[in-house]
């Protein structure tokens, strides 16, 4: 029926409606001052756009002429999984040294099969900072640029100063204000907001929706937020559920598709494909 949520949310959809729009068509077709009480936390025209993107089958729209993304010498993609409030059980990685094009790109996953929440989990993530801030540094010292990059840094920043508060004492485990240090400096780069700076997205801006116009694509048909929690459940046998160890293949799977993903997407917005 075309309706209007396919392209806007929330507080966007009923003030079009109040204002007599009602389908994507009839919002493509308008122009003129945003309605009464259009969120001003949204850009009007973005979903007037955004709405004629959807009836001409265009996925993106460029903002600028051209797009822009930070990018470094040293480049590591992080991809976090976590299991609901119990914890983050994994923590990915892709490090990428722009110097050096014929070292291998390498997969590096830090994380726990022991059901969530373990104290496995902090000794997981102190692996991961600690390798992390082992490749900041010596890119430094060096004299090499560096930044490591996430899809959504929400999921990731909580899971960040979480775990710094939770196994704060363990080996490798940063103290908090120097997880907030890194989460505010220009080495932590999310894709997401790069995404959102320089496109109008009528179909969404998830990383489903965004990679694949990259011209990447997940191995697992499957894979999704929703599906990775029952392969974690079936994983570790959560709660003396069954317990099927392939699974644990199929979440490392999805987490490096996941960081490749990232990779994929920031190369693209700084290459001449788009």
């Amino acid at each position: 029926i075309d309706d209007l949520s396919l392209v806007v949310g929330g507080a966007g959809t009923l003030a079009l409606t109040e204002a007599g729009i009602s389908t994507v068509a009839q919002l493509a077709a308008y122009r003129g001052d945003p309605p009464e009480d259009w969120p001003g936390n949204v850009a009007f025209l973005d979903a007037v756009v955004a709405a004629n993107c959807r009836r001409a089958g265009v996925p993106l729209v460029r903002r600028l002429d051209r797009p822009t993304v930070q990018r470094a010498d040293v480049e590591v993609d992080v991809d976090m999984e976590s299991y609901g409030e119990r914890g983050a059980y994994l923590w990915g990685t892709l490090l990428t040294d722009n110097r050096a094009p014929h070292e291998p790109v390498l997969y590096r996953p830090f994380g726990t099969w022991d059901p969530l929440p373990s104290t496995e989990e902090g000794l997981a993530f102190g692996r991961f900072w600690t390798w992390l801030m082992a490749q900041r540094a010596m890119a430094r010292e060096a004299g090499r640029s560096f930044a490591a990059y996430c899809y959504s840094e929400q999921a990731e920043n909580r899971w960040l100063r979480a775990s710094a508060d939770r196994f704060a004492g363990m080996p490798g485990v940063p103290p908090r204000d120097e997880v907030e240090a890194f989460i505010a400096s220009d080495d932590w780069v999310d894709i997401y907001q790069a995404v959102n700076a320089n496109f109008i997205c009528p179909n969404g801006k998830g990383p489903k929706r965004i990679a694949p116009v990259a011209g990447f694509t997940w191995q697992d048909d499957e894979a999704g937020g929703e599906a990775s929690m029952e392969w974690y459940a079936a994983a570790v046998g959560l709660d003396g559920g069954p317990l099927d160890p392939d699974q644990r293949d199929r979440l490392l799977r999805y987490n490096e598709d996941d960081v490749q993903a990232t990779k994929v997407l920031r190369e693209w917005l700084d290459s001449q494909q788009i």
